[in-house]
């Protein structure tokens, strides 16, 4: 479980602590509510450990949230515009220094 995938880097994720975490949890769980989601760590984690396959995430972050919708729904999308951002800043990377 150390080498968990991880979207983002997201300042509060409990990735680093996912392996802690899980040990209080049950074994089948029928679906993980995960009400402060962020990433959505724990429940990357579960599905990884096989807790569970059905997940409820919720954050207040919309932008956050959309993010991950965007992530699952289109992901080809999401990785042609994180590719054409990374080409962009990256073409010529002494010229935004002067």
């Amino acid at each position: 479980m150390a080498n968990l995938p991880h979207f983002i880097q997201y300042q509060g994720s409990k990735r680093n602590l996912a392996k802690h975490i899980l040990q209080f949890f049950p074994k089948n769980i029928k679906r993980l509510v995960e009400p402060f989601a962020g990433t959505a760590a724990i429940s990357v984690a579960t599905s990884a450990s096989q807790l569970t396959h059905s997940f409820w995430l919720n954050d207040l972050n919309k932008p956050l949230i959309e993010l991950l919708e965007l992530s699952i729904e289109r992901p080809d999308e999401i990785a042609n515009s994180y590719l054409q951002l990374w080409n962009e800043q990256h073409t010529n990377s002494v010229a935004p220094l002067f």
